[in-house]
C-alpha cells in the first residue's frame, strides 16, 4: 500500500514505486553528476527498505527523493536529492518531515546522516532541521573529502 500525504504547499511525498526509478536516476545525475549512484544500488535499497524510500512530487513531476535505513532504535539518512531547479521550495523539508514521522512511528530514537564538510548549504539546512555535528570523518567521500556525521534525536 502506498502511503501519501500533503506536506509543504504543493509538495506531495509518497513511497517509491518501481515506475519512479527513471525519474530518481535523473534526479541523482542532476544532483551528484559523476558520483551518481547506479540503478542497481537504488533497486537494492528499494528491496531492503521499501518503507523508507520516498519520492517528492510537485504536480505530476517527481522532483526529489530520500532513502533511509533503520534498525531498532536508530536510522540513517542514506541519500536525499532534489532537482536543482526545485531546490529551496520545501521539497527536502517535506522529505525529511515525512521520513521523520515514519521513523517516529517505528519508535526510532536517533537519526544519523553524513554530509560533505564543504557542502555548507546542506550543513545549514540540516542544522536548521535540528541535526547536530557529532564527528568529522576523514576521507569519507571520494577524492579524500571529509564528511560530518550529524545526529538528530527523534
Amino acid at each position: 500500500m502506498t502511503v501519501s500525504c500533503i506536506l509543504k504547499a504543493s509538495v506531495r511525498v509518497r513511497e517509491f514505486e518501481a515506475g519512479d526509478l527513471e525519474d530518481v536516476l535523473g534526479i541523482e545525475v542532476d544532483s551528484f553528476v559523476a558520483e551518481a549512484w547506479d540503478k542497481r544500488l537504488f533497486l537494492e535499497y528499494f528491496r531492503k527498505y521499501p518503507d523508507l524510500f520516498f519520492v517528492a512530487r510537485l504536480g505530476r513531476r517527481t522532483v526529489g527523493y530520500s532513502i533511509a535505513c533503520a534498525g531498532l532504535r536508530s536510522a540513517e539518512l542514506v541519500s536525499i536529492a532534489v532537482l536543482a531547479r526545485h531546490r529551496r521550495q520545501g521539497v527536502a523539508q517535506a522529505l525529511l518531515d515525512h521520513t521523520a514521522a515514519t521513523l517516529r512511528a517505528g519508535r526510532v530514537k536517533t537519526w544519523w546522516l553524513m554530509v560533505d564538510v564543504s557542502n555548507t548549504s546542506a550543513i545549514r539546512f540540516y542544522e536548521k532541521y535540528g541535526f547536530v555535528e557529532t564527528k568529522r570523518v576523514k576521507k569519507y567521500y571520494s577524492a579524500g573529502r571529509d564528511g560530518w556525521r550529524m545526529r538528530l534525536s527523534l
